[in-house]
């Protein structure tokens, strides 16, 4: 019977381990071996460059422009956070046409992002959109240019991706209330505590776990923003303005072909990642509340 058990169990391990095997594994271990090389897809080079990738991207005054950008994508997270938990605490003590708003704010998240880019092109649009020629226009305010303006591509970026994580943050917040005991609450108002003092010591401690894992994932997924660059720009603004790392390691690879010099910066960027989330363990440790 235990062998029996034994066969089972590894012949529906088996295949999503050749799938994890085959397009994860391999393909990462291709390409942390071409980060250390000269491939290039036109020229049919392959020679091994030791370091020299490396000090050629750390060199490149793009690479850096695009590191800021990066960063820069982190500021919609205490945004989408705050309003995240704002929408969940009133669907929890539901409030009037929370249902119908927790549908409406989810949407952006699950629906197409070329669509969701294609609708926030037109509506920042310089000449016709709803931005200047409707909502400024009325207060008699000539609006910049959105999506050609240095100062304003990601800005423009930033209020998009908050409008998108509003909703998936609210999701996760509002099923971690829904597990707190109404115990608490009902003790705390038997105490006479108010209730921002019962938000404060009881509510927000309690939704620390889940905070601290949009937060993580939020990074993680900031870091790597790509497609809103790429639909938004066609060359990463003016400048360079708008261009991350990802926009910048995909121009590399499928524009200049040279696909050493991508991977080197991939493999680069990913221990950078790996490096901030086991910080971000690290520290959780001093807010996070794991419970007894």
């Amino acid at each position: 019977m235990r062998r029996r058990e034994h066969a089972w169990g590894l012949a529906f391990v088996t295949p999503i381990s050749l799938q994890v095997i085959l397009f994860s594994i391999i393909p990462v271990g291709i390409a942390i071996v071409a980060g250390f090389t000269n491939w290039n897809a036109i020229k049919g080079t392959f020679d091994f460059v030791g370091l020299a990738n490396f000090a050629e991207f750390l060199g490149d005054e793009k690479f850096w422009i695009a590191a800021g950008n990066t960063l820069f994508m982190l500021l919609p997270i205490p945004f989408y956070l705050a309003l995240g938990i704002l929408f969940a605490l009133g669907s929890h003590r539901r409030t009037p046409g929370s249902r119908v708003f927790r549908v409406l704010f989810f949407l952006p998240y699950v629906s197409s992002i070329v669509a969701l880019v294609v609708m926030w092109r037109w509506i920042f649009n310089y000449q016709y959109g709803l931005v200047n020629q409707w909502l400024l226009a009325w207060f008699g305010i000539q609006g910049p240019d959105w999506l050609g303006d240095p100062t304003w591509i990601k800005t423009t970026i930033v209020i998009m991706i908050v409008w998108k994580m509003i909703g998936i943050s609210s999701i996760y917040i509002l099923a971690s209330l829904n597990n707190i005991p109404e115990s608490y609450y009902e003790a705390a108002r038997l105490d006479g505590a108010s209730p921002v003092r019962t938000f404060f010591q009881i509510t927000l401690p309690l939704l620390t776990p889940a905070i601290f894992f949009v937060t993580i994932v939020g990074i993680i997924g900031s870091l790597q923003t790509f497609v809103e660059v790429q639909l938004f720009t066609s060359d990463g603004g003016r400048n360079y303005s708008a261009a991350t790392i990802t926009y910048y390691v995909w121009e590399k690879a499928f524009v200049s072909s040279e696909l050493g010099l991508a991977s080197s910066v991939a493999f680069f960027f990913a221990l950078v990642i790996l490096a901030v989330t086991l910080i971000q363990f690290r520290l959780s440790r001093r807010w996070v509340y794991e419970g007894e």
